[in-house]
């Protein structure tokens, strides 16, 4: 089993928890096990299970991610901008 640096991960800027690692990891594990027309193409083919490739790609920056406003916040910014 590869040995991945998820502490080095964490401390980005973008990503401070485990729980958000894994959340994000899954929905990339998900994409490589199902990849559409749109979705980024498998970056290594150094492991053999999508988790563990879906790890690796994040960590080694292969794989952008952004983080995306909820409707929830996008209603509060707008009360906002209207006071």
């Amino acid at each position: 089993m590869p040995l991945l640096d998820i502490e080095k991960i964490i401390k980005q800027d973008n990503l401070h928890s485990r729980f958000k690692l894994v959340h994000i990891a899954g929905l990339r594990a998900r994409e490589l096990n199902a990849p559409t027309e749109g979705s980024a193409p498998r970056q290594n083919n150094d492991h053999s299970k999508v988790t563990t490739t879906a790890l690796d790609e994040i960590i080694r920056h292969q794989i952008v991610f952004e983080r995306v406003a909820s409707e929830e916040e996008l209603a509060e910014e707008a009360l906002l901008e209207h006071e």
